[in-house]
Protein backbone atom coordinates (compact mmCIF):
# COMPACT_ATOMS: atom_id res chain seq x y z
CA UNK A 1 0.00 0.00 0.00
CA UNK A 2 3.06 2.87 0.64
CA UNK A 3 3.72 2.41 -3.28
CA UNK A 4 0.72 3.42 -4.01
CA UNK A 5 0.27 6.24 -1.51
CA UNK A 6 3.53 7.42 -2.78
CA UNK A 7 2.82 7.27 -6.22
CA UNK A 8 -0.35 9.00 -6.04
CA UNK A 9 1.41 11.78 -3.78
CA UNK A 10 3.78 12.75 -6.61
CA UNK A 11 0.83 12.54 -9.34
CA UNK A 12 -0.40 15.13 -7.30
CA UNK A 13 2.40 17.16 -7.42
CA UNK A 14 3.11 17.07 -11.04
CA UNK A 15 -0.50 17.71 -11.94
CA UNK A 16 -0.26 20.58 -10.06
CA UNK A 17 3.05 22.05 -10.70
CA UNK A 18 2.07 22.35 -14.48
CA UNK A 19 -1.37 24.36 -13.06
CA UNK A 20 1.08 26.87 -10.98
CA UNK A 21 4.02 26.99 -14.38
CA UNK A 22 0.89 28.21 -16.46
CA UNK A 23 2.24 31.77 -16.41
CA UNK A 24 5.69 31.57 -16.54
CA UNK A 25 4.79 28.94 -19.55
CA UNK A 26 2.89 31.85 -21.38
CA UNK A 27 6.30 33.94 -21.11
CA UNK A 28 8.81 31.35 -21.81
CA UNK A 29 6.84 29.74 -24.92
CA UNK A 30 4.95 33.35 -25.93
CA UNK A 31 1.49 31.70 -26.06
CA UNK A 32 -2.19 32.97 -26.02
CA UNK A 33 -4.84 31.63 -23.54
CA UNK A 34 -6.39 29.57 -26.22
CA UNK A 35 -3.44 27.35 -26.61
CA UNK A 36 -2.67 27.59 -22.88
CA UNK A 37 -6.04 25.94 -22.82
CA UNK A 38 -4.87 22.51 -24.39
CA UNK A 39 -2.38 21.87 -20.98
CA UNK A 40 -4.99 19.95 -19.56
CA UNK A 41 -7.24 18.52 -22.29
CA UNK A 42 -3.75 17.04 -23.64
CA UNK A 43 -3.05 15.38 -20.48
CA UNK A 44 -6.82 13.75 -20.10
CA UNK A 45 -6.28 12.22 -24.08
CA UNK A 46 -2.95 10.38 -23.01
CA UNK A 47 -4.49 9.93 -19.06
CA UNK A 48 -7.74 8.75 -20.31
CA UNK A 49 -6.51 6.08 -23.21
CA UNK A 50 -4.32 4.64 -20.71
CA UNK A 51 -7.89 3.91 -18.00
CA UNK A 52 -9.52 2.43 -21.04
CA UNK A 53 -6.87 0.16 -22.52
CA UNK A 54 -5.49 -1.10 -18.69
CA UNK A 55 -8.42 -0.25 -16.65
CA UNK A 56 -10.97 -2.33 -18.72
CA UNK A 57 -8.82 -5.38 -18.69
CA UNK A 58 -7.98 -5.39 -14.85
CA UNK A 59 -9.19 -9.03 -14.53
CA UNK A 60 -7.01 -10.10 -17.61
CA UNK A 61 -3.43 -8.37 -17.44
CA UNK A 62 -0.64 -8.59 -14.76
CA UNK A 63 -1.66 -5.80 -12.63
CA UNK A 64 1.73 -5.47 -11.06
CA UNK A 65 3.66 -5.43 -14.38
CA UNK A 66 1.10 -2.73 -15.67
CA UNK A 67 1.79 -0.47 -12.24
CA UNK A 68 5.46 -0.91 -12.74
CA UNK A 69 4.78 0.35 -16.71
CA UNK A 70 3.23 3.17 -15.14
CA UNK A 71 5.50 4.34 -13.06
CA UNK A 72 8.42 3.97 -15.60
CA UNK A 73 6.51 5.86 -18.19
CA UNK A 74 5.71 8.77 -15.75
CA UNK A 75 9.45 9.48 -14.62
CA UNK A 76 10.67 9.27 -18.49
CA UNK A 77 7.66 11.57 -19.24
CA UNK A 78 8.00 14.52 -16.05
CA UNK A 79 12.19 14.27 -17.59
CA UNK A 80 11.38 14.76 -20.94
CA UNK A 81 8.67 17.71 -20.02
CA UNK A 82 11.41 19.54 -18.43
CA UNK A 83 13.73 19.04 -21.31
CA UNK A 84 11.12 20.52 -23.89
CA UNK A 85 12.50 23.35 -25.92
CA UNK A 86 9.05 24.09 -27.43
CA UNK A 87 5.44 24.75 -26.42
CA UNK A 88 4.52 21.54 -29.22
CA UNK A 89 7.06 19.36 -27.42
CA UNK A 90 6.07 20.33 -24.22
CA UNK A 91 2.31 19.34 -24.86
CA UNK A 92 3.37 15.98 -26.21
CA UNK A 93 5.26 15.08 -23.30
CA UNK A 94 2.24 16.06 -20.49
CA UNK A 95 0.22 13.76 -23.11
CA UNK A 96 2.73 11.14 -22.26
CA UNK A 97 3.04 11.59 -18.57
CA UNK A 98 -0.99 11.59 -18.68
CA UNK A 99 -1.08 8.21 -20.23
CA UNK A 100 2.01 6.61 -18.07
CA UNK A 101 0.17 8.20 -15.20
CA UNK A 102 -2.80 6.86 -16.26
CA UNK A 103 -1.39 2.93 -16.40
CA UNK A 104 -1.00 3.37 -13.05
CA UNK A 105 -4.58 5.50 -11.69
CA UNK A 106 -6.27 2.95 -13.58
CA UNK A 107 -5.18 0.14 -10.79
CA UNK A 108 -4.61 1.31 -8.08
CA UNK A 109 -7.73 1.86 -6.47
CA UNK A 110 -8.83 -1.90 -7.89
CA UNK A 111 -5.91 -3.30 -5.40
CA UNK A 112 -6.91 -1.05 -2.73
CA UNK A 113 -10.51 -1.87 -2.87
CA UNK A 114 -9.55 -5.75 -2.74
CA UNK A 115 -7.00 -5.19 -0.06
CA UNK A 116 -9.95 -3.16 2.25
CA UNK A 117 -12.98 -4.70 1.09
CA UNK A 118 -14.66 -3.46 4.22
CA UNK A 119 -13.52 -0.04 4.54
CA UNK A 120 -13.47 1.09 0.99
CA UNK A 121 -15.22 4.47 0.99
CA UNK A 122 -12.54 5.73 4.07
CA UNK A 123 -9.55 3.94 1.83
CA UNK A 124 -10.45 5.78 -1.11
CA UNK A 125 -10.76 9.42 0.57
CA UNK A 126 -7.46 8.84 2.62
CA UNK A 127 -5.94 7.77 -0.94
CA UNK A 128 -6.80 10.50 -2.30
CA UNK A 129 -6.13 13.02 0.49
CA UNK A 130 -2.26 11.76 -0.06
CA UNK A 131 -3.22 13.23 -3.64
CA UNK A 132 -4.00 16.31 -1.87
CA UNK A 133 -0.57 16.09 0.30
CA UNK A 134 1.77 16.08 -3.25
CA UNK A 135 -0.82 18.75 -5.01
CA UNK A 136 -0.40 20.89 -2.38
CA UNK A 137 3.50 20.93 -1.75
CA UNK A 138 3.52 21.03 -6.48
CA UNK A 139 3.06 24.99 -6.55
CA UNK A 140 5.04 25.42 -3.39
CA UNK A 141 7.71 23.62 -5.51
CA UNK A 142 7.88 25.19 -8.66
CA UNK A 143 8.02 28.44 -6.54
CA UNK A 144 11.37 26.92 -5.50
CA UNK A 145 12.48 26.00 -8.32
CA UNK A 146 12.31 29.54 -9.89
CA UNK A 147 13.36 31.15 -7.12
CA UNK A 148 16.51 28.29 -7.17
CA UNK A 149 17.30 28.03 -10.88
CA UNK A 150 14.25 27.64 -13.11
CA UNK A 151 10.59 25.63 -14.00
CA UNK A 152 12.56 22.89 -14.93
CA UNK A 153 14.22 21.39 -11.97
CA UNK A 154 10.16 21.07 -10.80
CA UNK A 155 10.33 18.02 -12.85
CA UNK A 156 13.77 17.07 -12.01
CA UNK A 157 12.67 16.74 -8.52
CA UNK A 158 9.70 14.78 -9.06
CA UNK A 159 10.73 12.57 -11.48
CA UNK A 160 13.86 11.10 -8.93
CA UNK A 161 11.37 9.99 -6.06
CA UNK A 162 9.74 7.41 -8.69
CA UNK A 163 12.73 5.51 -8.91
CA UNK A 164 12.28 3.97 -5.23
CA UNK A 165 8.47 3.48 -5.44
CA UNK A 166 9.64 1.39 -8.89
CA UNK A 167 12.04 -0.64 -6.65
CA UNK A 168 9.68 -1.03 -3.66
CA UNK A 169 6.57 -2.18 -6.15
CA UNK A 170 9.47 -4.84 -8.21
CA UNK A 171 9.69 -6.33 -4.47
CA UNK A 172 6.30 -6.71 -3.83
CA UNK A 173 3.69 -10.34 -4.50
CA UNK A 174 0.60 -9.53 -6.25
CA UNK A 175 -2.28 -9.45 -3.44
CA UNK A 176 -3.99 -13.11 -3.79
CA UNK A 177 -7.40 -11.51 -3.47
CA UNK A 178 -7.15 -9.64 -6.76
CA UNK A 179 -8.32 -12.96 -8.34
CA UNK A 180 -11.54 -12.31 -7.80
CA UNK A 181 -11.25 -8.83 -10.08
CA UNK A 182 -13.13 -8.74 -13.48
CA UNK A 183 -12.44 -7.44 -16.77
CA UNK A 184 -14.94 -5.31 -18.74
CA UNK A 185 -16.97 -6.60 -22.24
CA UNK A 186 -19.48 -4.57 -24.21
CA UNK A 187 -22.40 -6.24 -22.49
CA UNK A 188 -20.62 -5.16 -18.90
CA UNK A 189 -20.34 -1.80 -20.13
CA UNK A 190 -24.47 -1.89 -20.68
CA UNK A 191 -25.14 -3.71 -17.37
CA UNK A 192 -22.98 -1.52 -15.59
CA UNK A 193 -24.01 1.85 -16.67
CA UNK A 194 -27.84 0.41 -16.35
CA UNK A 195 -26.95 0.75 -12.37
CA UNK A 196 -28.12 4.32 -10.96
CA UNK A 197 -25.25 4.10 -8.63
CA UNK A 198 -23.02 4.08 -11.49
CA UNK A 199 -24.88 6.51 -14.03
CA UNK A 200 -25.38 8.71 -10.95
CA UNK A 201 -21.65 8.88 -10.44
CA UNK A 202 -20.28 9.47 -14.22
CA UNK A 203 -23.16 12.38 -14.57
CA UNK A 204 -21.86 14.09 -11.21
CA UNK A 205 -18.11 13.49 -11.96
CA UNK A 206 -18.55 15.24 -15.43
CA UNK A 207 -19.11 18.50 -13.74
CA UNK A 208 -17.03 17.59 -10.22
CA UNK A 209 -14.28 17.24 -13.36
CA UNK A 210 -15.14 20.23 -14.54
CA UNK A 211 -15.04 22.52 -11.42
CA UNK A 212 -11.89 20.75 -10.64
CA UNK A 213 -9.99 20.66 -13.66
CA UNK A 214 -10.72 24.93 -14.13
CA UNK A 215 -9.23 25.72 -10.52
CA UNK A 216 -6.18 23.30 -11.24
CA UNK A 217 -4.83 25.12 -14.40
CA UNK A 218 -6.72 28.74 -14.17
CA UNK A 219 -6.65 29.78 -10.48
CA UNK A 220 -2.96 31.31 -10.51
CA UNK A 221 -3.80 32.76 -13.72
CA UNK A 222 -6.63 34.29 -12.40
CA UNK A 223 -4.98 35.46 -8.97
CA UNK A 224 -2.69 37.20 -11.00
CA UNK A 225 -5.31 39.69 -11.66
CA UNK A 226 -5.65 40.19 -8.22
CA UNK A 227 -2.41 39.45 -6.30
CA UNK A 228 1.20 39.75 -7.44
CA UNK A 229 3.03 36.52 -8.86
CA UNK A 230 4.09 34.69 -5.74
CA UNK A 231 0.82 35.26 -3.87
CA UNK A 232 -1.39 33.98 -7.09
CA UNK A 233 0.94 30.77 -7.06
CA UNK A 234 0.21 30.43 -3.63
CA UNK A 235 -3.79 30.71 -4.47
CA UNK A 236 -3.46 26.52 -6.16
CA UNK A 237 -1.40 25.68 -2.92
CA UNK A 238 -4.30 27.12 -0.35
CA UNK A 239 -6.89 25.48 -2.47
CA UNK A 240 -5.14 22.20 -2.35
CA UNK A 241 -4.26 22.80 1.19
CA UNK A 242 -7.81 22.29 2.11
CA UNK A 243 -8.26 19.27 0.04
CA UNK A 244 -6.14 17.25 3.01
CA UNK A 245 -8.48 18.10 5.51
CA UNK A 246 -11.29 18.01 3.38
CA UNK A 247 -10.23 14.01 2.68
CA UNK A 248 -10.29 13.17 5.82
CA UNK A 249 -13.36 14.66 7.34
CA UNK A 250 -15.46 13.11 4.06
CA UNK A 251 -13.68 9.83 4.37
CA UNK A 252 -15.49 9.70 7.85
CA UNK A 253 -18.73 11.65 6.48
CA UNK A 254 -18.97 9.15 3.69
CA UNK A 255 -19.73 6.09 6.62
CA UNK A 256 -22.15 7.93 8.64
CA UNK A 257 -24.28 9.59 6.02
CA UNK A 258 -26.29 8.93 2.43
CA UNK A 259 -23.48 9.85 -0.31
CA UNK A 260 -25.83 11.64 -2.12
CA UNK A 261 -26.88 13.90 0.86
CA UNK A 262 -23.58 14.95 0.78
CA UNK A 263 -23.27 15.67 -2.70
CA UNK A 264 -26.58 17.77 -2.16
CA UNK A 265 -25.12 19.57 0.84
CA UNK A 266 -21.70 20.28 -0.75
CA UNK A 267 -23.02 21.67 -4.16
CA UNK A 268 -25.20 24.07 -2.41
CA UNK A 269 -22.21 25.50 -0.38
CA UNK A 270 -19.99 25.55 -3.77
CA UNK A 271 -22.73 27.88 -5.28
CA UNK A 272 -22.92 30.29 -2.44
CA UNK A 273 -18.92 29.83 -1.98
CA UNK A 274 -18.15 30.34 -5.81
CA UNK A 275 -20.30 33.53 -6.46
CA UNK A 276 -18.97 34.89 -3.34
CA UNK A 277 -15.59 34.47 -4.21
CA UNK A 278 -16.02 35.72 -8.16
CA UNK A 279 -18.41 38.45 -7.65
CA UNK A 280 -18.34 39.72 -4.42
CA UNK A 281 -14.93 39.19 -2.55
CA UNK A 282 -11.91 41.17 -2.29
CA UNK A 283 -8.35 40.92 -0.94
CA UNK A 284 -7.91 37.97 1.75
CA UNK A 285 -11.99 37.39 2.02
CA UNK A 286 -11.17 35.76 -1.63
CA UNK A 287 -7.90 33.55 0.00
CA UNK A 288 -10.17 32.25 2.93
CA UNK A 289 -12.83 31.12 0.05
CA UNK A 290 -10.77 29.49 -2.34
CA UNK A 291 -9.83 27.42 1.60
CA UNK A 292 -13.30 26.64 1.85
CA UNK A 293 -14.28 26.05 -1.93
CA UNK A 294 -11.44 23.66 -2.26
CA UNK A 295 -12.28 21.87 1.23
CA UNK A 296 -15.68 20.61 -0.32
CA UNK A 297 -15.19 20.16 -3.47
CA UNK A 298 -12.26 18.03 -2.39
CA UNK A 299 -14.94 15.36 -0.95
CA UNK A 300 -17.05 14.76 -4.02
CA UNK A 301 -14.64 12.73 -6.32
CA UNK A 302 -14.07 9.88 -3.35
CA UNK A 303 -17.55 9.98 -2.53
CA UNK A 304 -19.04 9.65 -5.59
CA UNK A 305 -16.62 6.64 -7.13
CA UNK A 306 -17.50 4.95 -3.35
CA UNK A 307 -20.85 5.48 -4.31
CA UNK A 308 -20.41 3.52 -7.78
CA UNK A 309 -18.34 1.12 -6.47
CA UNK A 310 -20.57 0.01 -3.94
CA UNK A 311 -23.13 -0.95 -6.36
CA UNK A 312 -21.33 -3.73 -8.40
CA UNK A 313 -17.87 -4.47 -6.05
CA UNK A 314 -16.80 -7.22 -8.15
CA UNK A 315 -16.30 -4.49 -10.83
CA UNK A 316 -14.03 -1.82 -9.18
CA UNK A 317 -11.61 -1.68 -12.13
CA UNK A 318 -14.20 -0.66 -15.10
CA UNK A 319 -16.04 1.52 -12.35
CA UNK A 320 -12.67 3.22 -11.81
CA UNK A 321 -12.79 3.57 -15.77
CA UNK A 322 -16.06 4.90 -15.98
CA UNK A 323 -15.74 7.65 -13.03
CA UNK A 324 -12.32 8.56 -14.71
CA UNK A 325 -13.74 8.73 -17.78
CA UNK A 326 -16.60 10.68 -16.57
CA UNK A 327 -14.07 13.18 -14.60
CA UNK A 328 -11.43 13.81 -17.20
CA UNK A 329 -13.88 14.16 -19.98
CA UNK A 330 -14.98 17.54 -17.24
CA UNK A 331 -10.87 17.85 -17.58
CA UNK A 332 -11.21 17.74 -21.33
CA UNK A 333 -13.72 20.53 -22.36
CA UNK A 334 -13.75 23.28 -18.86
CA UNK A 335 -10.00 24.59 -19.23
CA UNK A 336 -9.95 24.96 -22.53
CA UNK A 337 -13.58 26.52 -22.81
CA UNK A 338 -12.31 28.64 -20.21
CA UNK A 339 -9.38 29.72 -22.22
CA UNK A 340 -11.51 30.63 -25.26
CA UNK A 341 -13.94 32.44 -23.52
CA UNK A 342 -11.18 34.29 -21.58
CA UNK A 343 -9.13 35.78 -25.05
CA UNK A 344 -12.96 36.90 -26.17
CA UNK A 345 -13.19 38.76 -22.91
CA UNK A 346 -11.37 38.30 -19.91
CA UNK A 347 -10.09 35.77 -17.34
CA UNK A 348 -12.58 37.19 -14.88
CA UNK A 349 -15.40 36.37 -16.54
CA UNK A 350 -14.20 33.51 -17.73
CA UNK A 351 -13.98 31.83 -14.62
CA UNK A 352 -18.01 32.95 -13.69
CA UNK A 353 -18.59 29.40 -15.14
CA UNK A 354 -17.69 27.73 -12.68
CA UNK A 355 -20.94 29.24 -10.63
CA UNK A 356 -23.40 27.55 -13.45
CA UNK A 357 -21.27 24.30 -13.38
CA UNK A 358 -21.58 24.26 -9.37
CA UNK A 359 -25.45 24.93 -9.99
CA UNK A 360 -26.15 21.90 -12.68
CA UNK A 361 -23.96 19.80 -10.49
CA UNK A 362 -26.58 20.78 -7.49
CA UNK A 363 -29.52 19.72 -9.69
CA UNK A 364 -28.10 16.64 -10.80
CA UNK A 365 -27.42 15.74 -7.34
CA UNK A 366 -31.12 16.32 -6.41
CA UNK A 367 -31.87 14.40 -9.11
CA UNK A 368 -30.70 11.53 -7.46
CA UNK A 369 -31.63 11.89 -4.51
CA UNK A 370 -35.15 12.09 -4.96
CA UNK A 371 -35.17 9.38 -7.39
CA UNK A 372 -33.14 6.07 -7.68
CA UNK A 373 -30.85 6.71 -4.70
CA UNK A 374 -33.17 8.33 -2.12
CA UNK A 375 -32.66 5.69 0.05
CA UNK A 376 -29.19 4.16 -0.60
CA UNK A 377 -26.59 4.77 2.09
CA UNK A 378 -22.64 3.70 2.20
CA UNK A 379 -22.46 0.01 3.42
CA UNK A 380 -20.90 1.44 6.23
CA UNK A 381 -23.83 2.88 7.57
CA UNK A 382 -26.36 0.29 6.90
Amino acid sequence: MLALFAFVTLDGALIQARGALVPTWKETFTTSETFLGLITPVGTVGFVAAMVVFGSASGRIDIKRALLAGIAVTAAAALLIGASPTFLLLLAFIGLRGFGTGIFRSLDRTVLSHLYPERRARIFSLHTMAWAIGATAGPLLVTAALWLSGWQLTYLVLALPLVPIFVILWGLDRPATLANEQSLSLADVRDLLGEPGIYGMALALLFVGSIESVFFQWLPYYATELFSRDVANLTLSIYLAAYVPGRFAFSRLAERYRFTDLVVAVGVILVGSLYAMLVLAEGLVVLGLVFVIGFFVSGLFPTLISMGIESRPSFTGPINVVANVAAQTGFFIAPATVGIVADATSIGTAMLLQIGLAVVLTIVALGLKVGPLGSRRSTASE
